[in-house]
């Protein structure tokens, strides 16, 4: 049964109970706590990834920390006190917001703590692929000195980057590939074409893009709309020179696809910080094949960007439990279930749309 948007009674005072879904072990959280230090919070680092241990282990909590557990409907209709969740990252597609809008439960998300390190990161990629890093290190490394991997080597100046999300990190990657030379058009179909132009973009429908494209950066938000944006079909529309890029989420891309069209060279090779399973199974054809470049979803992370990250995550569970808004709310329109100031600054309406994470 949904919430019916009144407020609900609360016991007589007691601590806050801040509850961790799904800590690693040894996990530090010092600056979170640091942020909560003024409340009387108690907190509580649990593990779980099933849906009954993720209910018994929430289901008191005023907050909810989570990284990447899935907190689904059903989980969220047992948090009977829960005032709100706070991801670790920018991306909720591990929350179901729908659902926690109904129960009055406000979804904050941390949206500009990596922009400029995933932004970084798609960009080493790109060039990584585009001088053929990988097999260049190796060559050398096994006494070899030839230049066979440079055949057919492309010039990345006067090249097409193709954008898939003109988000903030699309539009940190659209800043830092100008004075390379390239060429940039995006798609994004919530962004206007004023601003698209002021970084120096121009918009194109999605096939456009790839038709065109010299290398092709996935940056959108994982949503029911985006899911395999990139399946077999749009592959096949890429150049057989393209690169694909993707530090946004794995189900963004039909991965078996994507093997099939790096196998029979339809697409010349891949960047992936991200994957459909993660951590990428020991058995996954992507490690076999030589023009792919793998990371382990680490694009956001810096020593600098997760210490923010951790503060601006405890920030926004301090900021509700006081009884004011967070910064960035993901499920734009919740009526709270407990009272937030009304003077207190609401985020904007794109504040859930940007995609990549620690």
């Amino acid at each position: 049964m949904g919430y019916d948007g009144s407020a609900i009674a609360m016991d007589a005072p007691r601590r806050f109970l801040v509850v961790h879904a799904d800590a690693a072990p040894g996990q530090d959280f010092s600056e979170e706590l640091a942020q909560m230090a003024a409340l009387e919070v108690d907190f509580q680092a649990t593990r779980a990834s099933r849906q009954e241990e993720l209910t018994a282990n929430l289901g008191e909590a005023d907050v909810v920390l989570v990284s990447g557990a899935a907190i689904t409907r059903r989980v969220i209709e047992g948090l009977r006190r829960c005032r709100a969740i706070v991801r670790y990252g920018v991306g909720v597609d591990n929350v179901d917001l729908e659902a926690a809008r109904e129960h009055g439960i406000v979804v904050a998300n941390v949206v500009d703590f990596c922009t400029e390190e995933v932004s970084n990161h798609a960009l080493l990629l790109l060039l990584a692929c585009a001088k053929r890093l990988l097999p260049l290190d190796r060559d050398v490394r096994e006494g070899h000195w030839r230049r066979t991997s440079l055949r057919g080597m492309p010039t990345i100046f006067g090249q097409t980057l193709g954008i898939i999300g003109l988000g903030c990190i699309g539009r940190a990657l659209a800043r830092k590939a100008q004075p390379l030379g390239l060429s940039l058009i995006a798609s994004d179909p919530y962004v206007e074409p004023e601003v698209a132009e002021q970084c120096g973009v121009r918009l194109a429908p999605l096939e456009e893009l790839l038709r065109h494209s010299d290398y092709v950066s996935v940056n959108a938000p994982l949503t029911a709309e985006t899911r395999q944006l990139i399946g077999a079909r749009e592959l096949a529309l890429m150049k057989p020179t393209a690169v694909l890029i993707n530090t946004a989420r794995g189900t963004l891309v039909d991965e078996g696809a994507l093997v099939e069209a790096l196998r029979r060279r339809r697409i010349a090779g891949a960047g992936l910080d991200v994957f459909e399973e993660e951590p990428l199974p020991a058995d996954s054809p992507l490690r076999q094949l030589d023009n792919v470049i793998l990371t382990p979803h680490t694009a956001g992370v810096s020593e600098a960007s997760v210490k923010l990250l951790r503060a601006e995550v405890g920030r926004a569970a301090a900021d509700v439990l006081a009884g004011r808004w967070p910064r960035h709310v993901a499920n734009l329109g919740v009526r709270p279930r407990v009272g937030l100031a009304p003077e207190a600054h609401l985020p904007p309406a794109e504040a859930g749309r940007e995609e990549g994470e620690v």
